[in-house]
């Protein structure tokens, strides 16, 4: 699989999964909403360190593609 989760995304990704786990562990999230949320938090986590989102795929979305900037000026100087 190519990567299909950008730089930003994946910062996200892991500093919301890793707050997600820390309410988990600290015991603010309990019961069923403490599983779903310890689910959710590793899967943030490892799909932010992997750098792939299955979820992405399935629906087209690929937010690793940068764009590239265009100038419709000629950047280089006494040219």
């Amino acid at each position: 699989m190519d990567r299909n989760v950008g730089p930003e995304d994946r910062v996200v990704r892991i500093v919301v999964g890793l707050a997600l786990a820390a309410l988990v562990y600290l015991g603010y999230l309990e019961g069923t909403a403490g599983i779903v949320a310890g689910i959710v938090a590793a899967y943030l986590v490892i799909t932010g360190l992997v750098v792939r989102d299955p979820f992405y795929r399935m629906v087209g979305l690929d937010t690793a593609v940068q764009e590239q900037p265009y100038s419709s000026t000629d950047d280089r100087a006494g040219f």
